[in-house]
């Protein structure tokens, strides 16, 4: 059942109201309720949608009092915030991981080490293309936006080898809105998930050997 007082129709300057803020649980009792609120959570968010889902919802398909959700998440907001604080943990650290073995200016290799470790994450957390996609309208964490172009940076200048600067940023950000495109492609039924990373992987590797070719 739709929840009329949280939807993605609703204006984001509403959404920015909301709290945000979960609360940590402090036992291990707590700890195993947060895990089933989240993955019923993300279940339902994979399956109907960000606006579709509604705290009630959530509850019933933890098996959980609704009193219980709100004691960790005061909002969807909260709840949708914490998932897309742990995918930004995991791709960054699958994103430092993949590249760790890459030679200095093997582009071909830093944007296959991308794509790859980018959608085997997103593999991994079925709700990571929906709640992206969110982020644009409801303020769930809007910092991982910066956080991405930020640890995509200190990538590209590794690999470079070279100390971070604006040049390097101003690529990171262009490297995201790829990596992007190529989930966007593949949720759109664009082709196999082989089809669209070689897709992918020829636009970054064409562009990170254009934006390097002087150095």
């Amino acid at each position: 059942m739709k929840d009329t007082t949280e939807t993605l129709a609703a204006p984001v300057a509403a959404a920015a109201d909301q709290p945000s803020q979960a609360k940590a649980p402090r036992r291990s009792r707590g700890v195993k309720r947060v895990e089933a609120l989240l993955a019923a959570a993300e279940q339902l968010f994979a399956e109907i949608g960000y606006g579709a889902t509604s705290m009630n919802a959530i509850a019933q398909r933890a098996g959980a009092p609704v009193g219980s959700l709100y004691q960790f998440f005061p909002s969807k907001v909260a709840v949708g915030g914490a998932l897309v604080d742990r995918y930004a943990a995991d791709l960054q650290q699958a994103w430092r991981q993949a590249c760790m073995q890459v030679p200095r200016r093997d582009w071909p290799a830093f944007a296959d080490a991308l794509i790859t470790a980018t959608l085997e994450c997103i593999g991994r957390h079925p709700a990571f293309a929906t709640l992206d996609e969110a982020q644009a309208q409801v303020h769930l964490r809007p910092e991982s936006q910066g956080e991405f172009e930020v640890e995509l940076m200190k990538l590209v200048a590794a690999t470079a080898g070279e100390e971070p600067d604006e040049r390097h940023r101003l690529v990171a950000i262009v490297a995201l809105q790829i990596l992007k495109s190529a989930y966007a492609l593949h949720r759109r039924g664009a082709g196999s998930l082989q089809d669209v990373r070689d897709e992918i992987a020829l636009i970054m590797k064409s562009y990170f050997q254009a934006k390097f070719a002087d150095a």
